[in-house]
């Protein structure tokens, strides 16, 4: 599973784009944590709800996240509410939605 990778430790962008990845693969990959470098992730095209981009705010491994896309992921209407636990999560991160 990608999420238990451990030989990653440079990696600074991740490109999982249109990867059919729902709330559950988002929660799988929540809970990496080898990538402290990781500054782009890019989960555009995806299902991922809200419930998994807030599984994905609870990494504390990622700190250097600097630009997150989920755009075209999540499915039903998208407002700064819904996507705020990211946001709090990753100040410093631009979150393109």
């Amino acid at each position: 599973m990608l999420s238990t990778n451990s030989t990653w430790t440079n990696l600074t962008t991740l490109k999982l784009s249109g990867n059919e990845i729902d709330d559950k693969g988002a929660a799988a990959l929540s809970k990496n944590t080898t990538w402290a470098k990781l500054r782009t992730l890019d989960l555009s095209y995806n299902e991922i709800h809200v419930e998994g981009a807030s599984a994905l705010s609870t990494n504390t491994t990622w700190n250097n996240l600097a630009y997150l896309d989920i755009t075209n992921g999540l499915i039903g209407l998208i407002d700064d509410e819904s996507i705020s636990v990211p946001k709090a999560r990753w100040s410093q991160a631009k979150i393109k939605k």
